[in-house]
């Protein structure tokens, strides 16, 4: 294998003029710089050893990188015992001159230094490449599921992958589904890189030890490599490629790397922007974000004339027991509710904390029998499962003709007629149409 400075254009160049002012080829390998002599020719079809040095013929060498740089031959004053076509051939080399030993030694290691110089450069500038191709295909992504879907798409096509996987933040993506064999392999993998946080690979599927047991490997893509997706020494998932060949493991590490930055800066918004929305002590949408919701669906349901139902519910009793038990006892309620609200609450449906010991469901498309049939389960559920009960305050209009401040208001309003009757209470109230007023259930 040629050393790595041998493959640069400055090498090339430096070789070149080299073979010029010396008058001889400079060698490395199969790599030539400068026209091998007629003499060369000969000796190298008929000796197992063509660049000796032997009476009346010399060469220099020099080691760079584990390769050897010969420069010559050249001719030199000695009796030599080679047979007349080499004695003629070897007429036509140039004169070794002492000289020569320290030039070619110096050249060739200033070139060794230019090539690697270049060499760096030019992975550098390669892998700056690769990094911006990658960085404008994720520029607009703004979560980390679509950042992960990008990036496996990126990383299948770009370096040619058989199939991807990546795992982070509790989310994954892949681009192609895998057999029951495949899902086994990648798990056997998947072990290694969470045991060791460091990179696993498998050059050869079918005969690595590490898959002992898992049978059919033969229909596998040959090589696989688990990498760690770490942050600041924490590992925060996993990237699992397949390919019929060795990837190019440094370049898709690259790429993890910069997507270790990117998931960690989504994952950052996503939780502003998750508190932005949430309670934070029960995980519900908050008060604001729900009003948003909340006259989109009006908006919309009423354009089709559909019911929507709106209930406020309230703790009974919340603030004795907050000043009783204190308040850790009292969030744990409110989360213990909360809990329950979410389970009980339709899909399609909103549900928020409102505000204090207070709760909002929003049921669109419901009827007051399906939105109060929903509100009793609820009421039931907190009665069996909680140290204390609720009261559920419903409306519904028929046609969502009204405003949210107006259903808030109603349904606040049959929330203290139920606290008023006894509390643990569902009251419902009822709008056919804006222009004709509420009716009592």
């Amino acid at each position: 294998m040629l050393p790595t400075p041998v493959k640069t254009e400055i090498w090339r160049e430096l070789m070149e003029t080299l073979s010029v002012r010396v008058k001889a080829p400079i060698i490395c390998e199969q790599a030539v710089f400068g026209k091998l002599p007629f003499f060369q020719e000969l000796r190298n079809r008929t000796n197992d050893t063509p660049y000796s040095t032997v009476p009346g013929v010399r060469y220099a060498d020099v080691e760079i990188d584990g390769g050897k740089i010969i420069a010559g031959p050249f001719r030199t004053d000695e009796t030599h015992s080679f047979d007349e076509e080499l004695a003629d051939a070897r007429q036509k080399l140039p004169v070794w001159k002492e000289e020569y030993a320290e030039l070619i030694e110096i050249s060739v290691k200033q070139a060794a230094m230019a090539g690697r110089s270049e060499a760096l450069l030019r992975e550098s500038l390669s892998r700056a490449k690769l990094l911006l191709e990658f960085s404008q295909s994720i520029t607009h992504v703004q979560n980390v599921d679509k950042a992960l879907y990008t990036s496996v798409q990126f990383l299948a096509s770009k370096f040619k992958l058989s199939n991807v996987f990546i795992y982070a933040y509790n989310k994954k993506a892949r681009n192609f589904d895998v057999s029951e064999t495949g899902a086994a392999v990648e798990q056997r993998v998947i072990a290694q890189v969470k045991g060791t946080k460091s990179s696993c690979t498998i050059q050869n599927v079918q005969s690595d030890f590490l898959l002992d047991g898992i049978k059919d490997r033969d229909k596998l893509p040959k090589c696989i490599v688990g990498f760690p997706l770490t942050l600041s020494r924490e590992l925060i998932g996993y990237a699992i490629v397949t390919s019929e060949q060795s990837p190019q493991l440094d370049s898709v590490s690259e790429v993890l790397y910069e997507l270790v930055a990117v998931l960690s800066r989504l994952s950052q918004f996503e939780k502003v922007q998750e508190s932005a929305v949430t309670d934070a002590l029960t995980g519900l949408n908050n008060r604001a974000e729900l009003a948003k919701k909340i006259d989109l669906l009006v908006g919309e349901l009423s354009a089709k004339n559909a019911p929507i139902s709106l209930a406020m519910l309230d703790v009974d009793n919340f603030k004795n027991f907050n000043d009783t038990k204190g308040h850790p006892e009292g969030d744990r309620i409110l989360r213990s509710i909360a809990e329950i609200i979410k389970n009980i609450t339709p899909k399609g449906a909103l549900c928020c904390r409102y505000g204090g010991e207070e709760f909002m469901m929003v049921l669109p498309n419901y009827s007051q029998n399906d939105a109060k049939e929903v509100a009793e389960r609820l009421r039931g559920e907190v009665e069996k499962n909680c140290e204390l009960t609720i009261s559920i305050g419903l409306i519904t209009c028929m046609n969502s003709s009204v405003s949210r401040e107006t259903l808030i208001r109603e349904a606040d309003r049959a929330l203290y007629r139920a606290k008023h009757l006894g509390k643990n209470k569902v009251i419902a109230f009822l709008i056919v149409d804006k222009n004709l007023g509420v009716l009592d259930a």
